[in-house]
């Protein structure tokens, strides 16, 4: 169709009344599991199987499982270590994850990867690495990690696992979900969900104190992202109020103003940047690491860099460094502010304060937490266990529900009397949707498009709308529908998630009616079916973000000829 305004960049619906139905819908949730389970692994099932949650972090990464006893416990790695660096050495058709992949990231910088996870969700054009002839896209490089999991946990547990449960910051979108739940899979798990990790630290928290009805504000801090939550536990259910975030704020960016700091000082003194060489740079980092760390304990701290023959001496104290990492922690207290203000209350509202997290060991976090609440810190959970253990248990709650939908009883009778007796069955969690889901329309009043949100920001999920649209034009052949995810009504504010292309009748008229609806499921990843004279489709969204469906099998192929250690 020569005229189509798809052509000329305007989307091809525009809103359409149905004079007995309301042009919005409320998202309702759904009662039924969420569609699209990942697909299983094509071994056959076992009568009984053993589940895990993964914290896949920035900075460090680790599992837990539920024990005999029915209480989360964290596995340690081949290294004997509870938590793993996220860090990747290449050398050759071997990678390395982990200390020893860290601590080699000065001698050989250019075969180090680290701080992938503030890279997922975007597609190979934007982020790649390239070792041995072979690009890898951030799901792959993910994988490596998950997958040094799953060996480690497999030799500590004596079994082989593939169910998991993995956690995210819950401020990532469509795009950095579905990449997780990618590289979930090409690391040979059955992902049974996707979490919050919030929710997370809160179940690992609250598991035990179901009987004592509270408001828990969880500040999770790490390495590379930022959450601020807002839970309530009462009776056996745990439900997310609000939330809000930065994925691209962490402790990286505080080992940064030491780094920075370093090379402005070398520069001064010796006329030469010492961050224009890799290998410079990684050292830099490191001693930049410990410093922090020191300053959490100590009051000073001192910096030693070599680099080109000269060397400089920085001391550093910890008034210098809260000055200089002040417009860290304004950030911080914003995100605090405007998830307060989402969630319509006050910091009296407020029971206690879960920190997660290493970075909120500083005692300037600490000291802004004191100041924006008279709340109690809850001491007694480990920030940085406590989010895998959660994962656990929640690991444990997605095997309780498979065994509610097939019958069959998958796992060890102790472990679920564990769970299943506690006083009011099952707990339930209820997570929100951390971003509004749009679909964008052509106004043809004022001759610009907009986004119509479809299911809004804090709705509980699983989560289903539907709404009616009309063709911009007569005998229109196809609908492209573009679904973006953000907060403003424009386009160009929002982010694209992909686009669905779908075949119309033939000969419909202007106006008529496209029912369009979204599903989101338990892992906050979309789905999207439309329906246009009675003929009812469940399409998929060609998304513009991450691996596309068919480079996962070439990625799978890359991983397999890799041996991971």
């Amino acid at each position: 169709m020569t005229s189509d305004p798809i052509s000329i960049s305007l989307a091809p619906l525009v809103p359409y009344m149905d004079p007995d139905k309301s042009a919005e819908d409320t998202a309702r949730k759904l009662h039924q599991k969420a569609a699209g389970e990942p697909a299983q692994t094509s071994s056959p099932k076992m009568n009984q199987r053993k589940a895990v949650g993964i914290d896949l972090g920035t900075t460090f990464s680790a599992v837990a499982h539920i024990d005999a006893y029915g209480k989360p416990q964290i596995i340690p790695n081949a290294e004997s270590e509870r938590i793993t660096p996220s860090v990747i050495l290449f050398d050759g058709s071997n990678v390395i994850v982990g200390t020893t992949a860290k601590n080699n990231a000065v001698a050989e910088p250019e075969k180090i990867v680290d701080f992938i996870k503030r890279e997922m969700g975007k597609p190979k054009e934007q982020f790649h690495r390239e070792f041995g002839g072979k690009v890898y896209s951030a799901e792959e490089l993910s994988a490596l990690i998950l997958k040094k999991l799953k060996l480690d946990t497999e030799k500590y547990l004596k079994q082989p696992i593939t169910d998991a449960v993995i956690t995210v910051p819950a401020y990532f979108n469509d795009a950095e979900r579905t990449a997780t739940i990618t590289a979930g899979q090409l690391a040979g798990f059955n992902v049974l969900q996707i979490i919050n990790e919030p929710t997370a630290a809160a179940l690992a928290y609250g598991l035990d104190k179901l009987n004592e009805d509270q408001t828990v504000f969880v500040f999770d801090l790490g390495g590379g992202t930022f959450d601020v939550t807002i839970m309530r536990i009462q009776g056996q259910h745990i439900n997310m109020i609000a939330t809000n975030g930065d994925h691209r704020l962490g402790g990286k960016d505080w080992d940064d103003i030491i780094v920075n700091h370093m090379a402005e000082e070398f520069d001064r003194r010796h006329g030469e940047n010492p961050l224009l060489d890799l290998q410079s740079y990684q050292a830099l980092h490191t001693r930049a690491l410990s410093a922090k760390i020191q300053l959490s304990s100590r009051d000073q701290s001192a910096v030693v860099h070599h680099h080109n023959g000269k060397s400089v001496k920085l001391e550093i104290t910890r008034n210098e460094f809260e000055r200089r990492s002040q417009h860290l922690v304004e950030k911080c207290k914003t995100i605090c502010e405007m998830v307060m203000q989402e969630a319509n209350m006050t910091w009296d509202d407020i029971d206690k304060i879960l920190l997660v997290g290493g970075m909120t060991r500083m005692p300037m976090v600490r000291t802004l937490v004191s100041q924006l609440t008279k709340a109690p810190v809850i001491d007694d959970v480990n920030p940085d266990e406590a989010v895998a253990k959660g994962a656990s248990i929640q690991a444990i709650l997605s095997l309780l529900e498979e065994e509610k939908v097939s019958g069959e009883q998958v796992l060890p009778t102790d472990t679920r009397d564990q769970f299943v007796g506690r006083e009011g069955g099952l707990i339930q969690v209820t997570n929100i949707t951390s971003h509004t889901l749009g679909v964008v329309l052509w106004d043809e009043v004022h001759l610009e498009e907009y986004v119509f949100p479809m299911i809004r920001k804090m709705t509980a999920i699983p989560a289903r709308a539907r709404n009616s649209f009309g063709t911009a034009m007569s005998n229109m052949q196809r609908a492209v529908v573009r679904v973006v995810e953000g907060e403003s009504t424009l386009p160009g504010e929002c982010t694209p998630l992909g686009i669905c292309d779908v075949e119309l009748p033939a000969f419909l008229p202007k106006g008529s009616p496209v029912e369009l609806t979204y599903e989101y499921n338990a892992n906050q990843v979309l789905e999207v079916s439309v329906e246009a004279s009675g003929n009812r489709a469940k399409v998929s969204i060609e998304r513009n973000t991450g691996l596309a469906p068919n480079e996962v099998a070439q990625a799978a192929a890359n991983l397999g000829s890799l041996r991971v250690a």
